[in-house]
C-alpha cells in the first residue's frame, strides 16, 4: 500500500498523516469501548451494592484524550519509518 501510494506519487508528509489517522482513529475506538466498560461496570457493582456511582465530565473526557494521546504518540514512529520507505523497495515486497 505504501509503495504504491508513493509510486502514485503520495509525498512523505501524506503517508504520515495516513498512518497518525490510522493510529488514532484505533485507540478513540480503544478509548470509546473502554470507556464503555469503565461506566458500565460501576453501574452493574452500584446496582448490587445499592450505592451511587458519579461519573464527571472530566471522567469521560480525560480518558479519551489520552487515548488519543497515545495514538499520536504511538504512531510517529511507525509513520515516520513507513513515509522513509523507498517506493521500489516497497513494490518489491508486495
Amino acid at each position: 500500500e505504501i509503495g504504491i501510494r508513493r509510486a502514485i506519487g503520495a509525498k512523505r508528509k501524506q503517508i504520515i498523516i495516513q498512518f497518525l489517522i490510522e493510529a488514532m482513529v484505533l485507540s478513540f475506538v480503544g478509548g470509546i469501548l473502554g470507556l464503555a466498560m469503565g461506566v458500565a461496570i460501576p453501574f452493574f457493582i452500584t446496582w448490587f451494592a445499592k450505592m451511587p456511582t458519579v461519573i464527571t465530565p472530566m471522567g469521560i473526557l480525560l480518558p479519551l484524550c489520552v487515548s488519543l494521546g497515545i495514538g499520536i504518540v504511538f504512531g510517529l514512529y511507525p509513520a515516520a519509518r513507513a513515509a522513509r520507505v523507498d517506493p521500489i523497495v516497497a513494490l518489491r515486497h508486495e
